[in-house]
């Protein structure tokens, strides 16, 4: 080989090489998939951009508390044949008479007093603005609890695989030995069969979850707006922390959860509704002041020209005396508005109670299984090493070889079935009490 033609081998090597470092997925971290998802995910987008836009509503301007201040000005020029008549029994007649008016005005109202509906309707724009950024907090909770949730599920569907894997190296070291063996007359032709339908449908089982966890990562990176392949940390810490009592929990919840506190800030919002409808029995009085200047010329008329210059000012007062009993109506439906809103209230902080329990209850109960799905992972392993030895010698059949091993390989998706459980478990409690970090 000449020195060129090695030359190009090794570039190519190189290249080739390169391109395939480039093309290995990276390694996902928990901390960086919540990153990513608290920046990516649509809906916590849009809950961002609404909350935004509550927060820009509730000033006092927007409630109507600060004064308009308005400024106008026009002209106008008309060209007219006139034929006048005046009551002195003097008449002219001027064709095409020119006319031109100018005016500017500089006004500024202010309502002084409308039964406090100013007041109230400030409030309860702060109150919206509240309502969405509660509603914002409600969206973080959940983008990182799906996170997590979603994470910790390739990690343990990872697991699977290799579980899964492993579970067809079984088969197929099986399957070659009693191939050789049959090849040498050692065993009969149902021993083979049977560890051949043994070993294709693990196979099968193998591709399924490898589909299973093709789509969970697809699933994954459209959530937290990935766009390149990657793989889970399988040192992901999922080992379980330690929970304050259940009391302690229930009191955080319903202090702290955005879906309590929501329906509390409904109240107080249902209330403000309430005393806002009732500002319609009380006037309205506002104030008027404007500065502004107006010019006239007319070629046609007695009057050649006015100008005048000055300042206007006044206090109004309107008080509606009959609507057609629509204010009525709104009072009543505003004061079962808020009896509705009390007793969601209520509501919401019984079913957090409910959930709360539940999920606590949920999370012991998978605690204490996971730990059984363990013992019977170490377990199953050791009957099927020992079974193996057995089969080796000769003294149990292939259905107890493949009994023993199909026995540990579903104690290992167990253990880890029971694990994706308890930690769903323990990040729906810190869901629901609102600190899931």
């Amino acid at each position: 080989m000449s020195n060129r033609t090695f030359l190009i081998a090794a570039l190519l090597f190189l290249s080739l090489g390169a391109q395939a470092q480039e093309a290995k997925p990276r390694i996902l971290t928990l901390e960086e998939a919540v990153d990513l998802a608290l920046k990516n995910n649509h809906d916590l987008y849009i809950s961002a951009a609404t909350a935004e836009k509550a927060a820009n509503a509730s000033t006092l301007g927007n409630a109507g508390g600060l004064p308009n201040l308005v400024a106008s000005a026009g002209a106008n020029y008309s060209n007219q044949n006139s034929d006048l008549e005046f009551a002195t029994g003097q008449s002219q007649t001027v064709d095409g008479a020119q006319s031109a008016a100018q005016n500017a005005s500089l006004g500024l109202n202010q309502v002084l007093f409308a039964g406090g509906s100013v007041q109230t309707t400030w409030k309860i724009l702060k109150k919206a603005a509240t309502m969405a950024s509660l509603a914002e907090q409600q969206q973080m909770l959940n983008t990182i609890a799906q996170a997590h949730s979603q994470y910790y599920g390739i990690a343990l569907l990872t697991e699977t695989l290799g579980n899964a894997e492993r579970n067809v190296q079984l088969s197929q070291e099986r399957f070659q030995r009693a191939e050789l063996t049959h090849q040498l007359g050692g065993s009969n032709t149902t021993e083979l069969l049977s560890a051949e339908v043994d070993l294709n449908r693990d196979q099968i089982n193998l591709m399924n979850i490898r589909t299973q966890l093709y789509n969970a990562k697809l699933v994954f990176r459209n959530f937290i707006g990935l766009s390149e392949p990657f793989e889970v940390n399988q040192n992901t810490d999922m080992s379980f922390v330690s929970l304050p009592g259940t009391e302690a929990l229930l009191a955080q919840a319903l202090q702290e959860s955005p879906a309590v506190q929501m329906a509390k800030t409904s109240q107080e919002s249902a209330e403000l509704q309430f005393r806002l409808t009732k500002a319609t029995l009380f006037p309205t009085i506002g104030a008027q002041v404007s500065y502004g200047f107006n010019q006239s010329q007319a070629e046609a008329g007695f009057l050649a020209s006015s100008q005048q210059t000055g300042l206007n000012a006044g206090v109004s007062l309107t008080y509606n005396l009959f609507g057609g009993g629509r204010n009525r109506v709104q009072r009543q439906n505003a004061a079962l508005d808020l009896d509705i809103a009390e007793r969601r209230k209520v509501q919401a902080e019984e079913n957090m109670t409910t959930a709360l329990m539940n999920a606590v209850e949920i999370y012991v109960d998978a605690r204490a299984k996971h730990a059984l799905e363990v013992k019977s992972a170490e377990l199953a392993q050791k009957n099927f090493e020992r079974t193996s030895e057995l089969f080796a010698l000769g003294k149990v059949s292939h259905l107890q070889l493949r009994e023993a091993q199909l026995g540990w390989f579903n104690a290992l998706n167990g253990k880890n079935s029971a694990l994706f459980q308890a930690k769903n478990a323990e990040i729906a409690i810190w869901q629901l009490v609102g600190k899931l970090e």
